[in-house]
């Protein structure tokens, strides 16, 4: 017999992942996306901008991918003057340089030091507030307040790119990205037509797409598509304009949810919203 080629939309809901205290899932699934990014960027912005950098410790050179001529020492005697998000991108401006961090699967920055509060941001892997530096710890920044920058990743697969400010635009252009979904550019309008011209796309995958939006991944997509009780394998074009509209407001509502606690905490088959 051959299987059904439409999903069971009878089939039972599961419970969602941020609403819900705990949920049975799967840990390896807690890619950081736009909140956690996001709560990297804020610690950045309020305890490192503006601290001199003295001194630059690379663990694992393939995590650095740096323009020609270029190398992170070149960043010594100078100071993060802005950061930036897009999705999950994150850009530190230094001088005429840019440093552009993508953590991937599993990638965290932590910031440390006798004078700031500090922060921990990304994967909960290693735990939050683990003793640092340790064996996933791939790249260190000294400032000369004494804090420190780490970015670790247990799986290797973070990356950051080194390269002139001017590059930056080509980058980012290249990348080709769409609207950042806790941004102004992610508006209503914009989004009933870019449902419509993306007609035979599933529901999930097309969320999934940074090319259509940008910064949600596995966790935020399950718990925007269940908020608004829409399923993962509908077509776009079967959205009727009042679904459409359930389903952009259910990704500002979780943004609102997930950005002021700086994300979800989900280890050990547990979904822990508070940090």
């Amino acid at each position: 017999m051959c299987r059904p080629i439409l999903p069971n939309l009878r089939r039972r809901r599961r419970r969602s992942k941020i609403i819900a205290r705990i949920r049975p899932t799967n840990p390896g699934s807690n890619m950081p996306e736009l909140p956690e990014v996001e709560a990297a960027r804020r610690g950045i912005a309020e305890q490192l901008l503006h601290d001199e950098i003295v001194e630059v410790d690379l663990r694992l050179p393939k995590l650095l991918v740096a323009s020609d001529g270029l190398g992170l020492e070149q960043l010594v005697g100078l100071s993060f003057s802005e950061i930036r998000r897009h999705g999950k991108y994150l850009t530190l401006l230094a001088g005429d340089l840019a440093l552009v961090i993508h953590l991937k699967l599993s990638g965290q920055l932590v910031g440390r030091g006798p004078t700031i509060p500090g922060f921990d941001a990304g994967h909960p892997v290693p735990a939050y507030g683990a003793e640092l530096p340790h064996k996933s710890t791939h790249l260190i920044i000294y400032f000369a307040s004494g804090s420190r920058l780490y970015v670790t990743d247990i799986r290797h697969f973070a990356r950051v790119r080194l390269m002139p400010v001017d590059d930056l635009d080509g980058y980012f252009n290249n990348l080709r990205l769409g609207p950042d979904v806790a941004s102004s550019a992610f508006e209503r309008q914009w989004f009933h037509g870019a449902i419509a011209r993306r007609p035979q796309s599933r529901l999930k995958p097309l969320l999934l797409d940074q090319t259509f939006v940008s910064g949600l991944g596995n966790i935020y997509v399950d718990e925007v598509l269940y908020r608004a009780r829409l399923h993962p394998e509908r077509l776009a074009r079967t959205l009727a304009p009042t679904e459409i509209d359930q389903l952009f407001d259910a990704v500002g509502e979780i943004m609102a949810i997930a950005i002021p606690i700086s994300g979800a905490n989900i280890l050990n088959g547990k979904a822990i919203p508070e940090r």
